[in-house]
């Protein structure tokens, strides 16, 4: 097995604070006439304050992990450079991209540009990623309604009290597809307020583990009083009351693979001082949230997203062809103004290929006034990197990032 190894070199007073391992021997000696072996010795348990760590430079590890530690990351290291490469080239100050294995957690990558001002185990505006929310709890509970086309007056971002009906003439019409391609606030505000309601609506972000933390030292999600039908507009559609984490994000983008909901985690082993391995909590396994059928229909619904709709030009080159080639992406975008820290969240997450993902990406940047890449675009030249590694793109690449550190 191959891994990055970390070794942490902490004062000892650190050490002194650190919880001790357990002990390695029996408590006590066995009775002298015994019809029971004697118990084997207990495996040391890792301490928790490992587990709430972060892989490098997204956190400093915390005062409290005892030293002569060493850590095994499933963190690629040549990824995570080129991950900083293009947050670099693309002037972004504040932002995080998060890779991860879609099919059993394994984060692959996790960047951030400033953990300090800007850190990634905190919750941030959702923004229009709800509305993969709220198409699922459509799919799984009003299945009708997508077949039903939109009608909508003005522009489709706007939602007041007035446009959670639709007007009686005139006006343009999307269908389903389509709203979620160009991020319709209006047409998903209506399908949250009188087609999936407020409970079911709930049900399904705690479903999609949107409402729990997504791993140890991730700050749970957190969703604002619904107060009336047009609070309830306002969720569905992303346009206020919801939070999550970057790493929720890329939590809730694997689901789009198999329709199950993974644990993600990073670090694959840990050994003390004498390279004794010691006992890690187990993970959960991938528990199905989704059919497989919706799951697949979501992510080609997705597919429109980034082929023809918010995300297409971030997917294409000057010339205006694909810049994956071959590699088809499903995704969905978000944005949205916060205050803390102030300024236009931007969001994109997504897995690929959509056939058959093998890789889920997360990307929330967060631009001023002035800015020179959206989350879109970062995402793109990300999965370039992974999808094209010598300038030939094979939705195949992607593999060689998870055989290099599986048995």
């Amino acid at each position: 097995m191959w891994l990055p190894r970390i070794l942490l070199s902490l004062c000892l007073a650190a050490q002194a604070s650190a919880a001790p391992l357990e002990s390695v021997g029996p408590d006590a000696a066995p009775p002298a006439v015994s019809a029971h072996p004697p118990a084997e010795p207990a495996t040391p348990r890792a301490p928790a304050e490992l587990l709430e760590m972060l892989p490098p430079r997204a956190a400093l590890p915390g005062a409290g992990a005892p030293t002569g530690v060493e850590l095994e990351y499933t963190i690629d290291p040549e990824l995570d450079r080129q991950v900083q490469e293009v947050l670099k080239v693309g002037r972004v100050n504040l932002g995080h991209v998060i890779l991860m294995n879609p099919s059993d957690g394994a984060i692959l990558s996790y960047v951030s540009t400033d953990p300090t001002m800007f850190p990634a185990t905190r919750t941030y505006p959702t923004a229009s990623l709800m509305k993969v929310v709220t198409a699922a709890a459509v799919m799984r509970h009003a299945p009708e309604a997508a077949k039903r086309d939109c009608r909508y007056a003005g522009s489709p971002y706007d939602v007041t009290n007035r446009h959670l009906r639709p007007p009686r003439e005139g006006g343009r019409i999307d269908n389903f597809w389509r709203s979620l391609a160009i991020s319709n606030n209006q047409c998903f505000a209506r399908l949250a307020v009188h087609d999936v309601g407020e409970e079911a609506m709930l049900e399904e972000m705690e479903h999609l583990g949107l409402l729990e933390p997504p791993a140890a030292g991730h700050a749970v999600g957190r969703v604002e009083p619904i107060e009336s039908p047009l609070d309830l507009g306002h969720l569905g559609s992303g346009l206020a009351g919801s939070f999550i984490s970057p790493l929720a994000a890329v939590r809730l983008a694997s689901v789009l693979a198999e329709g199950k909901l993974v644990q993600p985690y990073w670090i694959e082993r840990v050994t003390d001082e004498s390279g004794r391995a010691l006992l890690l909590p187990g993970r959960e396994p991938p528990r199905a949230v989704l059919s497989a059928e919706v799951a697949a229909e979501l992510r080609e619904l997705m597919v429109g997203v980034v082929a023809r709709g918010t995300a297409k030009s971030a997917f294409r080159d000057p010339r205006g062809r694909p810049l994956l080639g071959p590699v088809r992406v499903s995704g969905k975008t978000g944005s949205l103004s916060g205050l803390d820290p102030k300024g236009r969240y931007e969001w994109f997450i997504g897995v690929a290929p959509a056939e058959k993902p093998t890789i889920a990406i997360a990307t929330v940047v967060v631009n001023g006034p002035v800015w020179w890449r959206n989350a879109s675009q970062i995402s793109a030249l990300v999965l370039q990197r992974v999808f094209c590694p010598d300038s030939r793109c094979d939705p195949e690449a992607a593999n060689r990032l998870h055989a290099a550190w599986q048995p």
